[in-house]
């Protein structure tokens, strides 16, 4: 891991604050999420910058150091924004910037821009993690993006920035085709109290925090034997039946893998389409979301799986 200003802004965050807990509510991110994150930053400076004490965290003679710097540093950077924003030809205002988390639909929203928009000049950025992408949308570095949230862990986008709600969309379970529970139409989580799981790394937006609380809802903790944090190796683990995961339900699994539903859907996220109101696609944003969605629905509909489900669900409601 190279360290970004990001990562100075985390480490300033709780050493203002005193304490990993009221950081993580500052910064809008699960408590797990980020003691991981600043383990990732220790780990990459080489040495403790915190140590727990009786009424928080304590500064270590590294982490003051690392904080002096730091904070210089962003000052700087902060700067240099502004300097930027003043002298600028705005040039780059005839540029739509796109940005958002990794998953298939932030290519679909560069694609929908150029559809919607004459002949224009499409720049995009994509992150594994959605506070980059919000912060990006705060400093002006990004117009548009696609973002996610968890349930229990929403985000705040600060002023200036409008969104919509794309989809609220169920993680589905994948599982090896001979799996005893593969024929089953819908899974119930407490049937995979005692396989062996595959998930990613915790993160920050609590992903991985809200699973863990739709099994504890179940009656248990999920045994993860693996940590993975391609979807590409966790795919392979799960098709040779080594344990079972979550998928997004428009995901293409490898072979010898089935996706299921999950019943009651505990486990699911709300994706959103987040824009500067003073950006230049905000005159167009009505038709970039139409179009957006409807790509997601024609997607929706090749997975028979997620079909199926999307119809009994508007069964349910009618």
């Amino acid at each position: 891991m190279r360290l970004e200003i990001r990562h100075l802004r985390t480490v300033l965050a709780v050493a203002d604050a005193g304490s990993i807990s009221r950081a993580a509510a500052i910064l809008q991110v699960t408590q797990p999420g980020l003691s991981s994150q600043l383990q990732r930053i220790e780990r990459e400076v080489g040495g403790h910058l915190f140590r727990r004490g009786r009424d928080g965290i304590v500064v270590t003679e590294l982490g003051q150091h690392f904080i002096d710097e730091a904070r210089e540093l962003v000052e700087r950077f902060d700067r240099l924004g502004e300097a930027g924003e003043q002298f600028s030809d705005r040039t780059h205002d005839t540029v739509i910037r796109v940005g958002g988390i990794d998953n298939r639909h932030t290519p679909a929203l560069v694609t929908v821009i150029r559809e919607v928009l004459p002949d224009p000049d499409v720049s995009s950025w994509i992150s594994v993690e959605v506070r980059p992408v919000i912060e990006a949308l705060g400093s002006n570095t990004l117009d548009i993006a696609v973002l996610h949230e968890f349930p229990r862990y929403p985000i705040y986008l600060g002023p200036g920035i409008e969104h919509r709600v794309l989809v609220t969309e169920p993680f589905f379970i994948g599982l090896h085709v001979c799996h005893p529970l593969a024929e089953q139409d819908e899974i119930v989580l407490a049937d995979l109290a005692k396989v062996d799981w595959v998930l990613p790394p915790d993160d920050e937006a609590g992903g991985v925090a809200s699973f863990r609380m739709a099994c504890g809802a179940a009656g248990f903790s999920p045994q993860v034997r693996h940590r993975v944090a391609s979807s590409v190796a966790a795919g392979l683990l799960i098709a040779s039946g080594e344990a079972v995961g979550c998928y997004f339900p428009t995901s293409e699994p490898p072979q010898d893998v089935v996706l299921r539903p999950i019943a009651g859907n505990p486990h699911y996220r709300r994706l959103l389409v987040a824009w500067r109101g003073d950006s230049p696609i905000a005159s167009v944003v009505g038709q970039v979301y139409d179009r957006l969605l409807a790509g997601y629905l024609d997607v929706m509909r090749s997975r028979p799986a997620y079909a199926t489900w999307w119809r009994n669900r508007e069964g349910d409601q009618s």
